[in-house]
């Protein structure tokens, strides 16, 4: 990828591809690369044949490195001019030893410079450059923000689904209480008929049993005047002289044994309506039916 602007594109030029800093003292290898000598040299420590490039990988058979004396006067250019042009932001600087961070230590999760990479602290550490670094952890965030972003996903749905069954519970609550309302104002006004109905049969059953009562007493009142006229006769003649009392005494007998009354049938006062007991668990039942039938249909 290109560099962001000319300044750090020809800085890029003037840096070598092992250490990541200016060049110092470079070389050119056959294949046209150019390195450190100190840092190409060190590459190839150990090695007696099959020198590898340590950029393209090509092979040479001997150690053919050419000084390359105008990159090096490059290079010394671009380090003035970066010296002369306006510092980095300090916080593209180490602390430490204000130098450029290029580096990333995977252990410490920190950004470094190359003095840094170098010290105990991060020599044995496993150190990238920072665009693979970017490139690396951009490829992981964006694998990670894939399952997050879909619990946010499920979230929102689950979400919505409960929303809507409250919504839905409260219409169906705000429903059924109407329906009990209606039901119950419905029970309300039958009961009401349901106690005039029986008020007025209770007041009827009394009218009959209280004339049926009267009419004994008038019955019985019209027996005890008869019986006390009766009675009246029966001392007046009882007290007359002796020639009186015996004139038409046997009339007075005969009427003493014919004046009988039929004894008037006694007037029960039981109020035979067939609801004292049974109606009160006819309307429980009634109740019970209705809990049991009409809510269970909501």
């Amino acid at each position: 990828m290109a560099a962001a602007n000319p300044a750090e594109s020809l800085q890029d030029e003037a840096s070598c591809s092992i250490c990541l800093d200016y060049f110092t003292d470079p070389v050119m290898t056959d294949c046209g690369h150019n390195f450190c000598r100190s840092c190409i040299t060190q590459s190839w420590e150990g090695r007696d044949t099959d020198f590898p490039c340590p950029q393209c990988r090509e092979t040479s058979q001997q150690r053919n490195l050419r000084p390359n004396r105008q990159l090096a006067n490059v290079t010394e250019m671009v380090k003035k001019l970066s010296q002369t042009s306006a510092r980095p932001k300090e916080e593209n600087l180490c602390e430490e030893h204000e130098e450029k961070l290029k580096l990333f230590c995977e252990e410490d999760q920190k950004i470094i410079c190359l003095i840094c990479r170098e010290s105990r602290d991060h020599k044995s550490h496993t150190v990238i450059p920072i665009k693979e670094a970017v490139q690396e952890y951009k490829e992981k965030l964006k694998m990670h923000l894939k399952p997050v972003k879909k619990n946010l996903e499920d979230l929102e749905k689950f979400k919505s689904t409960e929303e809507k069954k409250a919504e839905k519970l409260r219409s169906d609550t705000e429903r059924k209480r109407q329906i009990v309302e209606s039901e119950f104002e419905e029970l309300h006004q039958f009961l009401n008929k349901e106690k005039q109905i029986f008020l007025s049969r209770l007041e009827e059953e009394e009218k009959k049993i209280l004339q049926r009562i009267t009419e004994n007493v008038i019955q019985l009142e019209e027996q005890n005047s008869s019986l006390m006229q009766l009675i009246s006769e029966i001392e007046e003649k009882s007290q007359q002289p002796t020639n009186e009392l015996l004139k038409d005494v046997k009339d007075a007998l005969s009427r003493c044994q014919k004046m009988t009354f039929p004894v008037p049938e006694a007037v029960s006062t039981d109020l035979k309506l067939g609801f004292q007991l049974s109606f009160p668990q006819q309307l429980k039942k009634w109740i019970t039916k209705f809990e049991g039938e009409e809510l269970m249909s909501f």
